[in-house]
C-alpha cells in the first residue's frame, strides 16, 4: 500500500510539474514550448499537436504519467519507488504549504 502512495504522489506531482510550473532554469516552460504549447493573447494555453494538447491538461498528463510509472514499477519495482520517493515527498510539502499556508 505504501508503494502505491509513493507512486500516486510521484504522478501527480510530476504531472504538475510538466503541466504548471516553471522549474529550474525555466526547464519545463521549454520542454512545453519545444513540444508545441503555445498561448493565445488572452493568455489561454492551447496545443499545437496531441503531445502539446495532453501537456495542457493536468488529468490528461496524469494518465500518461500513472501509464508510464506502473509500467516502470511492473518492469523495475524497487528502482521506481526510491526514483518516485522524492517526488512524492516533494507533493507530500506542496499539500501541506496548501493546507497550513504561509506568511510570504
Amino acid at each position: 500500500m505504501m508503494e502505491f502512495l509513493i507512486i500516486a504522489l510521484a504522478t501527480w506531482r510530476l504531472s504538475s510539474l510538466l503541466v504548471h510550473e516553471e522549474g529550474p532554469f525555466d526547464i519545463f516552460i521549454r520542454l512545453r514550448h519545444r513540444v508545441g504549447v503555445a498561448y493565445d493573447e488572452w493568455s489561454n494555453v492551447y496545443g499545437k499537436n496531441e503531445v502539446a494538447r495532453a501537456l495542457c491538461c493536468m488529468w490528461c498528463t496524469s494518465v500518461w504519467v500513472g501509464i508510464a510509472l506502473a509500467v516502470l514499477y511492473y518492469l523495475f519495482r524497487e528502482p521506481v519507488v526510491w526514483v518516485a520517493s522524492p517526488f512524492a515527498l516533494s507533493a507530500g510539502a506542496v499539500i501541506v504549504e496548501r493546507i497550513v499556508g504561509s506568511d510570504e
